[in-house]
């Protein structure tokens, strides 16, 4: 990790979350903050590759994860890109470096959510009405 990097990112890791929809009405729902904690672990305990495929792909999550990709995404390059693109990116640049960007990246976006409010984001469930 680059603290530094790290530091110089969470500014526009608060950009992505807006503009890759996770973030709406100042609000994020929690889930993508355990989503996001995940890929870390998945990176550093596996490899960049096999986190990117998984997490580009939404599966039965809570939250739309794939967001996520494309959010870290935004944070290294300024600029959004569909999860299947950044995959093709990661394979074709599956270097130290890389991973350390996308490790950097998913920090900052973190830190970031904490700009907003990390309640769940369907009210049905606040109200207690399931």
């Amino acid at each position: 990790m680059n603290k530094k990097m790290v530091n110089d990112w969470i500014m526009p890791a608060r950009e992505a979350l807006i503009a890759c929809g996770i973030a709406g009405d100042g609000k994020i729902d929690s889930a993508f903050r355990s989503q996001i904690s995940s890929f870390g672990a998945a990176v550093v305990m596996g490899s960049l590759k096999a986190a990117v495929a998984f997490f580009a792909a939404d599966g039965n999550a809570d939250v739309p994860r794939s967001q996520l990709i494309k959010a870290i995404y935004y944070v290294i390059k300024r600029t959004k890109q569909e999860p299947k693109q950044v995959f093709d990116y990661v394979c074709a640049k599956d270097n130290r470096e890389t991973k350390e960007k996308f490790i950097n990246a998913s920090i900052a976006l973190k830190l970031a959510m904490n700009f907003f409010d990390l309640g769940k984001g369907d009210d049905k469930k606040q109200n207690g009405e399931d």
